[in-house]
């Protein structure tokens, strides 16, 4: 692979140290490992090679794999998800919590000003907050294949609408290609992200597929 090819991948991503699995795109292998969760997506994803759209780590691994292959890669935590950073532990009164009818306990999740953090202790009337990445500090094991190199225009388009509006129904999308001019039709998508939106699809579309020339993007209520 190179940087700027659209690939379909599979991966399990593991903590080395424990060999637990926090990441798998595999159903049948998130229900094998005791780890599916009915709530999530499992599936293949689809990603530029260098633009970010994973972990640096993971995103540098791709380099160094073929179509068809599987390979298994150590990533430490500088192109994870960070070393820890004693700075982002906080102190916080237990009472601050507890007259807004929150009870923390240790491993407890909070989010606070719209920032997510985990509650390490409680003790002495005083909560310990870390707002460290739950995977900060761990050296981390990923197992990758890639399934297939994309090739044509309208499914690395479909990539780019996958990678920027997760969720998306590509299928409910319109994509219209003629000559160097491409129409792109959007549906479900609420006004206040449409602008932005569509500034990071042209964007990738000009960085990424540079025989389109131009872009045009409608909203479909």
């Amino acid at each position: 692979m190179k940087n700027g090819d659209f690939v379909e991948i599979q991966y399990v991503g593991k903590i080395k140290e424990t060999g637990k699995i926090f990441d798998v795109t595999d159903e049948t292998k998130a229900k094998q490992a005791n780890v599916y969760n009915e709530g999530n997506k499992y599936e293949p994803i689809q990603v530029i090679v260098g633009a970010g759209h994973v972990i640096k780590g993971l995103d540098e691994s791709l380099l160094d794999i073929e179509v068809g292959e599987t390979k298994t890669f150590d990533i430490s935590p500088e192109k994870g998800f960070g070393k820890r950073d004693s700075s982002l532990l906080q102190i916080m009164h237990l009472n601050d919590f507890k007259k807004h009818g929150i009870f923390p306990r240790a491993g407890l999740k909070i989010e606070i000003n719209g920032h997510w953090a985990t509650v390490r202790s409680v003790s002495s009337g005083r909560v310990k907050l870390d707002f460290n990445h739950p995977l900060s500090g761990k050296t981390l094991l990923y197992e990758v294949t890639v399934l297939k190199k994309i090739e044509d225009s309208t499914d690395k388009i479909n990539a780019i609408l996958k990678v920027r509006a997760p969720g998306i129904d590509v299928l409910s999308q319109t994509i219209s290609i003629e000559d160097e001019k491409v129409n792109i039709g959007l549906k479900g998508i609420n006004p206040p992200y449409r602008s932005s939106l569509e500034e990071f699809i042209k964007s990738d579309i000009s960085t990424y597929i540079p025989e389109i020339k131009e872009v045009s993007i409608s909203f479909l209520d």
